[in-house]
């Protein structure tokens, strides 16, 4: 990981709970633990440049999770970038710069983040109240489980392998402070059990909502539910599925106008503007690299990550799906003619805000963990059909099912459909023993049958250790 002590883009204005000023956001630089949390405004302006972290096209702002969708059979990918070509041939090699990038820039995160929460206690500030220092630390507590969330989905197998038992990513719960640690690998399960222990601390600390951007106790137990259901613990996702969908603050959005826009349907997203666009010089911010990728090159973006032949025909396998509508005809980078969704529109001025969970997401996995439990589950069955319906397509009953293998089939099409382009198809195959291709859905961009009958547990299906790490660190 980068071996450097800072703390990006501290705000050292105030920072009113009476008032709203625009910050004043400063370059990189080197600070110590005493200036970086002199009080509880400049704690909170380390929570921002963490948040900021979060942007960084290697983390959340779109690289890593495009390749969950077009290493799979979700999107055909026409890019140029040739680091970006390895993971459509199944040629990654561990010298590949976004295997590196990804695996620093997370690690920068993570490590801003443990400093929040090793340092706001220590705090001598009569306006660090209670509540805001819960804040400061439960959000940082969220940050950081969801960062080793993403690292453990792509350098690690996924639990179903060996139960969890099998190496992941070095497990680093302590702010840096000079000295250098050559850290080992921790096994999934360590890497699991901390990112439960940071959302159920996230959990207990903050209020249901914050603001759109910001994480929330809600925004942790729908997180725990995502983490029990690729954990086969299906009673407990039920469990936090539940509390996501007891509360008043959030709910399914009755269309698809929700995407870009305050709505209760949007648990956590990545909030962007052309602001943080520009402050991130050749380091593409947030969604202004969702935007670049998945928006066609007659309307500002790349026009990289066109839908494939294959999502388009399992949109048409049901005729009136109105998902199949968030899509426009525009031109690849290439300059040829291809279908892209409309749930990032901004290619210009890359404003997008996309969603890392959201509430239809956590239907699914109730519907899902009640079919693995319960097989033919009318309670499952249910909640499908609020999302078909939304969809305009038809109701399903108990007799249209012949298992529960089969209901829960049923379920990951319409969480492929749902959730296309949004990063979740790659683990949805993979934690059910799925090949990420078949012959059948090879995209067309793709010579030959790369990632065909791949399926976890084969080293091809996650990414390896970046050989820079392994350069310094004999332990990984």
């Amino acid at each position: 990981m980068k071996y450097k002590f800072i703390y990006i883009v501290l705000a050292l204005l105030a920072i009113q709970a009476c008032s709203e000023k625009d910050l004043e956001l400063f370059p990189e630089q080197s600070l110590s633990d005493e200036s970086a949390f002199a009080d509880a405004n400049a704690a909170q302006g380390v929570l921002f440049g963490t948040y900021n972290l979060l942007q960084d096209l290697h983390v959340f702002g779109s690289q890593p999770q495009i390749v969950s969708d077009y290493c799979t059979d979700n999107v055909n990918f026409v890019g140029s970038f040739p680091s970006l070509q390895e993971f459509n041939l199944y040629t990654v090699a561990a010298s590949n710069s976004t295997v590196t990038e990804v695996w620093q820039d997370t690690y920068e995160a993570i490590l801003s983040s443990n400093a929040i929460i090793a340092n706001v206690p220590n705090i001598e500030d009569p306006t660090l109240t209670e509540e805001r220092a819960n804040s400061l630390i439960g959000e940082a507590h969220f940050i950081r489980a969801i960062c080793y969330f993403l690292l453990a989905d792509i350098y690690a197998q996924p639990y179903q392998v060996e139960s969890g038992n099998n190496l992941a990513v070095p497990l680093v719960t302590e702010p840096f402070t000079g000295e250098i640690i050559l850290y080992e690998r921790a096994t999934l399960n360590q890497i699991h059990a901390l990112i439960e222990s940071d959302l159920l601390e996230a959990q207990a600390l903050l209020p249901e909502v914050i603001a759109q951007g910001r994480a929330s106790s809600i925004a942790a137990a729908a997180l725990l539910s995502r983490l029990k259901l690729y954990r086969n613990e299906y009673a407990k996702a039920i469990e936090y599925a539940d509390v996501v969908m007891a509360s008043s603050k959030y709910s399914m959005a009755t269309d698809f106008t929700f995407y870009n826009r305050l709505s209760p349907e949007i648990i956590f997203s990545i909030e962007n503007t052309a602001i943080d666009f520009e402050n991130q010089g050749d380091e593409e911010s947030g969604s202004g690299s969702w935007d670049d990728y998945y928006v066609g090159s007659t309307d500002g973006g790349r026009g990289d990550c066109p839908f494939s032949k294959d999502l388009m025909n399992a949109f048409e396998a049901e005729a009136g799906d109105r998902r199949y509508d968030l899509k426009e005809p525009g031109k690849t980078f290439s300059g040829e003619d291809a279908i892209f969704t409309t749930k990032y529109n901004d290619g210009v001025n890359n404003t997008s805000d996309p969603a890392l969970i959201r509430y239809t997401e956590i239907m699914l996995n109730k519907a899902e963990a009640l079919a693995e439990l319960n097989g033919v589950d009318a309670e499952a069955i249910s909640l499908l059909n609020m999302v078909r319906s939304r969809a305009g397509l038809e109701s399903r009953t108990v007799a249209d099912f012949g298992s529960g293998s089969a209901l829960v089939s049923a379920i990951l099409l319409e969480r492929r459909k749902e959730l296309a382009f949004e990063g979740h198809r790659r683990m949805d195959l993979l934690r059910k023993g799925l090949p990420l291709r078949t012959s059948s859905s090879v995209p067309a961009s793709v010579k030959g049958s790369p990632g065909v009958n791949v399926t976890a547990g084969d080293p091809l299906a996650i990414w390896p250790v970046p050989q820079a790490e392994r350069d310094v660190n004999p332990n990984l």
